[in-house]
């Protein structure tokens, strides 16, 4: 057995029987955070995108953003994004589940639609 802990999800145990049953196990419990994350970010997205990409929302790019939050939610998670984690799990009986790999994998998802816009002078 492989215990992840996690702020958000408490002490979960994973089955490790086979390789293929634990990464299995590691990515649902990985979606489940990710999705935790996700739902807060989305109840408080104005204040998220001032202070991680300096832009002030818009109704549309609020629109925009959530949509792309609520698709990354639903999306199966790519354990090639949390490899540190991976090798944590595989390697240790205990693994304490931070929120970095998940800011990392949101920002750099939602980076290319939440540019800065162009001021322009009249």
């Amino acid at each position: 057995m492989k215990t992840i802990k996690s702020a958000l999800l408490g002490a979960k145990t994973l089955t490790d029987t086979t390789e293929e049953v634990l990464l299995a196990e590691l990515k649902d419990l990985l979606k489940e955070h990710r999705g935790l994350i996700i739902n807060r970010l989305i109840k408080d997205l104005p204040t998220y995108l001032d202070y991680k990409f300096n832009v002030k929302t818009t109704k549309q790019l609020h629109e925009t953003v959530k949509q792309l939050l609520v698709d990354l939610k639903h999306d199966a998670v790519d354990l090639d994004q949390y490899k540190t984690v991976t090798n944590q799990v595989l390697a240790r009986a205990v693994t304490h589940l931070t929120n970095e790999p998940f800011y990392i994998e949101i920002d750099a998802y939602l980076a290319p639609s939440v540019k800065p816009r162009e001021l322009k002078f009249a």
